[in-house]
């Protein structure tokens, strides 16, 4: 029975953590996403309405067309204008009309200027569906209204600079006119010219105050009036269910990474061979058994029979199998239904097979609570094969724990339970010893006692100190195989072992066994 040993990573990894604590990080994940849809569903939509402008150029604004210019300068104008638009200036005067701050308006507000196009698209959103069509609108008013202001100003502001260099031309002018009267004829002739070439300034001058007083256009127009409100859920509202389930699978996988650092029981077949124990068979589930965590018995059925061949084609085949969990509170219960089980499963492959159970207390599967082992280490003239009990397989006996099961513990020694096993050996039986925990005194003894011992771990449940106490102190004493099962594994029990007394195996004789019924009532 030397199987063989897989490699043993030194930490598990984020998978085998989480599949180790599926239904942890499931819960985490499940209420991550049920808290992230709660909360997407309680945040109030909210209402965009888009308006389009159109920017007319004009004199005293940087978009102005010109021989040199580029589609990017117009472009790098436009997103002046786009920021003109979104400005305090423009926004103030929106604010007054509506119960909105500045910045509660600039919050909301988007300017977007679709490319190659003298066009701006005005977007406010906000949580009131006509609010938000109103404050397009007036923005969109706002803004052209303080594009005319802009132009005013700055033509007014060249009309006043050429109103004043008139006035200093003029003065000029009545000047040289005067001087070209009188002086010598060469100075009458520079003013003379003087006066002409002042004329000709203040003619263009005139007529360029005329170009700038009938310069006046349309600053631009609303091309698209502001759009009907459309409700739309914010992003992180939509996605929430999503984030929800990122952040749960996120804590769940903490959570699950702390109970492994912090929890002591095994939780992989690599922990179990790091602590020196050969696996000799282990379940292997379908994948959905493992992702549903369902019962898997046909699979467990499978690695009971494995362990069977196991251990009947080994060279020696060993006569006395005692099968044992590590600790004796924990896992305990899956050890005895394991050896059941075994020992069932070598009665039908044809070899006589007897059960041997060393705990007290009521016997399970219907079995009558009678003398047995406990009799047997108190009283060595006893015939352990009258003590035998048939069940229904044909070639499995069972052995009961004894009336006496308090005192079982104390009779548990590594002399006296080994004749026992001996005896039922030399007649030909393959003996399965249901043992108490490694952990025991009265375990170390049956393991001492038995040829062989198959030590039971459960995932989740086995302590690994237990484990490791248990590898340690039985590798002295023999042949030690682990069978690991997974914490929710469902094995098949044997048929209800019946109280008939039968001569089939053992030649227990049904007239002995009712007297000694009789005398003990």
């Amino acid at each position: 029975m030397s199987p063989d040993a897989p490699s043993t990573p030194p930490r598990p990894s984020a998978s085998v953590v989480v599949r180790r604590h599926l239904v942890l990080v499931g819960v985490f994940v499940v209420l991550g996403a049920i808290g992230g849809w709660f909360y997407g569903s309680s945040a109030p939509p909210t209402y965009t309405s888009t308006a389009r402008v159109l920017v007319n150029p004009s004199v005293g604004n940087p978009f102005v067309p010109s021989a040199s210019a580029v589609r990017q300068d117009e472009l790098t104008s436009m997103e002046t204008e786009a920021q003109v638009a979104r400005s305090a200036e423009v926004l103030r005067t929106v604010a007054v009309d509506h119960p909105l701050t500045t910045a509660a308006l600039q919050a909301g507000l988007q300017i977007v200027v679709p490319p190659n196009t003298q066009v701006l698209e005005i977007s406010w959103t906000g949580a009131d569906g006509v609010l938000a069509q109103e404050v397009t609108a007036a923005v969109a008013k706002s803004y052209l209204e303080n594009r005319v202001r802009r132009f005013d100003a700055v033509n007014t502001h060249r009309i006043d600079q050429v109103d004043t260099q008139t006035a200093r031309v003029v003065a000029d002018l009545e000047a040289a006119t005067a001087a070209s009267h009188s002086g010598t004829p060469a100075a009458r002739s520079f003013q003379s010219e003087l006066a002409t070439a002042l004329r000709n300034e203040l003619v263009g001058l005139r007529a360029q105050r005329t170009a700038l007083e009938t310069s006046a256009a349309p600053a631009g127009s609303v091309i698209a009036p502001a759009t009907s409100p459309k409700a739309a859920r914010d992003l992180v509202a939509t996605a929430a269910p999503v984030l929800g389930a990122l952040g749960g699978l996120l804590i769940g996988y903490l959570c699950a990474l702390l109970r492994e650092r912090l929890g002591r029981a095994v939780g992989s077949v690599a922990e179990v061979e790091a602590a020196g124990l050969h696996v000799t068979a282990v379940p292997r589930p379908g994948l959905r058994d493992r992702v549903l965590r369902r019962d898997n018995a046909a699979a467990v059925d499978a690695t009971i029979r494995h362990l069977r061949a196991a251990i009947l084609d080994a060279e020696p085949s060993p006569a006395s199998i005692a099968i044992a969990a590590p600790s004796a509170k924990r896992a305990g219960a899956d050890a005895v239904a394991v050896s059941e089980a075994l020992a069932a499963s070598i009665a039908r492959s044809g070899h006589a097979a007897v059960l041997v159970r060393t705990t007290s207390g009521p016997a399970t599967n219907g079995l009558v609570l009678d003398d047995g082992l406990t009799e047997l280490l108190q009283h060595e003239r006893l015939d352990v094969r009258e003590l035998l009990h048939s069940t229904v397989e044909p070639l499995l006996c069972v052995l009961p724990s004894g009336a006496a099961g308090p005192h079982l513990a104390d009779l548990l020694l590594t002399d006296r339970v080994r004749p026992v096993l001996e005896t039922l050996a030399e007649a030909g039986n393959v003996v399965v010893v249901q043992s108490p925990g490694l952990d025991t005194p009265e375990g170390e003894a049956v393991a001492r006692a038995a040829a062989t011992v198959i030590v039971v771990v459960t995932l989740g449940r086995t302590p690994r100190s237990a484990l490791e106490r248990a590898v340690r102190d039985a590798a002295g004493h023999g042949p030690v195989a682990g069978l690991v099962l997974n914490r929710h594994d469902a094995i098949l029990r044997p048929p209800a072992i019946a109280d008939e007394p039968g001569a089939a195996h053992g030649q227990v004789s049904t007239d002995r066994l009712g007297q000694r019924l009789r005398a003990r009532r």
